[in-house]
């Protein structure tokens, strides 16, 4: 459950945006992204405007604590193997699962789930992880963080900064996914960013999703060129001009296309604000 950055002043940098001087003595504003970020901008960028300056954030919720869980057990199981040459039991992966659930629990706000039904679909889920992926997956990397730059544009640097699931000795890129069901395999494939984000600022060409729902697995592999990796950095800068309003803007564009314009997922609309405004919790 990461700690969120709140905007403290309206003339300060925001968190991803810094000032520094270049070779030349010369201002030049560094913006930092991370992938779920450029997903929150591309979904609403008002919803990314609000969450960024801490007017609004996101509630825990028992999807969150759920999927935080089964990637806590296969981090460890992850790291028991590269770094100490050790093969974890499935009972050690259950008892790290159900310890981080009892642990977080009391952070969730918002229960879609009983708690007893969490720690079951958990269980199946590491289990489906222990049977299926362990035997076969050679980690070289577990919860590998990157920073990697996309240069410098008219005295902005931008940089990509994340952290991938595992990074694995074939040479793909694998990511743990918990959502409620399967995705649609051909959407991810078409125009997933996590996986662009990710290929290019590991240079890898293979990232594969893991979807664990409900005890089963689906596998989706994704394979990102190069043309597609350089679309992938002029949709990054394509943002930019917006970005750079983060200080003076009182409001950015409202989009409402889509699942997560509703009061259920949207916590400026929660908050009483866009659409919330105007229409109530329950407007369908």
């Amino acid at each position: 459950m990461g700690k969120r950055e709140r905007h403290k002043s309206a003339h300060a940098y925001p968190p991803y945006l810094h000032c520094k001087l270049d070779i030349q003595g010369t201002e030049m504003r560094e913006i930092k992204l991370r992938q779920s970020y450029i997903n929150s901008f591309l979904r609403c960028p008002e919803q990314a405007r609000q969450e960024r300056l801490g007017l609004v954030r996101q509630k825990e919720t028992s999807d969150l604590l759920r999927g935080n869980a089964v990637h806590h057990a296969i981090e460890h199981a992850g790291l028991a193997r590269m770094n100490d040459s050790r093969d974890v039991s499935l009972d050690e992966m259950i008892d790290v699962n159900d310890t981080f659930i009892a642990d977080n629990a009391n952070e969730v706000e918002v229960w879609r789930q009983e708690y007893d039904e969490v720690v079951d679909t958990c269980r199946a889920n590491v289990k489906c992880f222990y049977d299926e992926l362990y035997p076969v997956l050679d980690p070289v990397g577990v919860e590998e963080t990157f920073t990697r730059s996309m240069g410098v544009r008219h005295g902005v640097q931008l940089t990509l900064t994340g952290t991938a699931d595992w990074n694995d000795r074939s040479g793909a890129l694998w990511d743990w996914k918990n959502p409620s069901r399967h995705y649609p395999a051909w959407e991810k494939q078409r125009w997933d960013i996590q996986s662009h984000a990710y290929t290019w600022a590991l240079d890898k060409t293979t990232f594969n999703l893991a979807v664990f729902a409900n005890g089963k697995l689906q596998v989706i592999e994704i394979h990102r060129s190069q043309e597609e990796k350089d679309a992938f950095i002029e949709l990054c800068w394509s943002m930019v001009p917006t970005l750079l309003t983060i200080d003076t803007a009182t409001t950015w564009p409202m989009r409402w296309e889509g699942w997560h314009c509703s009061p259920k997922w949207c916590p400026v609309w929660q908050a009483g604000k866009c659409r919330g405004e105007h229409l109530t919790e329950e407007p369908w």
